[in-house]
């Protein structure tokens, strides 16, 4: 009986019973451990790198959300539950991409940008300057970027506030000092900046 009320002051007095928000960072059950690594969770989303049905490891993520009813498992390489299905969170590097500007196929300036570090989460590409974010849900919120070309990001609209180019792609832009702070982006043309 002790124990039973010691666990009940415990649970009384998180902050979730106390009707905070608490976000768990830890990642949920499912089996999709079984075939899945690195899983982590981020802003309400589960990421993980699952395995494909051939032996492919492909990065993943789904909203937690909308899995509270249901068990998360991997379906060739996607997380899902119940009739929810995540997104890939990758880009495989396949000689033919034509999104690669090392890759042959290559063409004219467009940037991928990613709300978190490592190329996760939400994702947008841009084929041409950009000279406010605020309306497109990415100002302020990018951490990481793949280029084709060369890129300006500044950390004010309309190319203003420090600007830094990009000619590779930015796994964590925390190291260049414009995390989470870009408000404007533009492709820098050979004759300079478009």
């Amino acid at each position: 009986m002790l124990i039973e009320m010691l666990a009940a002051m415990t649970v009384a007095s998180t902050p979730a019973a106390q009707g905070g928000q608490v976000s768990p960072r830890v990642a949920p059950r499912g089996d999709y451990r079984e075939s899945c690594s690195g899983e982590y969770v981020n802003r309400g989303r589960l990421y993980a790198d699952c395995r494909t049905d051939r032996g492919r490891v492909r990065g993943t993520s789904i909203e937690l959300n909308r899995c509270s009813d249901y068990t998360i498992r991997n379906d060739d390489g996607l997380l899902v539950c119940g009739p929810n299905r995540g997104q890939f969170e990758d880009r495989p590097d396949r000689p033919d991409r034509p999104d690669r500007p090392d890759r042959p196929g290559g063409g004219r300036e467009a940037i991928t940008v990613y709300r978190d570090a490592d190329f996760r989460g939400a994702s947008f590409r841009f084929d041409g300057p950009i000279p406010n974010l605020a309306n497109s849900g990415f100002n302020d919120a990018i951490s990481s970027i793949q280029v084709r070309g060369e890129w300006e990001a500044c950390t004010d609209a309309y190319f203003r506030g420090q600007c830094q180019t990009f000619r590779d792609d930015i796994r964590n832009l925390q190291r260049w000092g414009v995390n989470d702070r870009i408000s404007s982006l533009r492709p820098v043309g050979r004759g300079g900046r478009w």
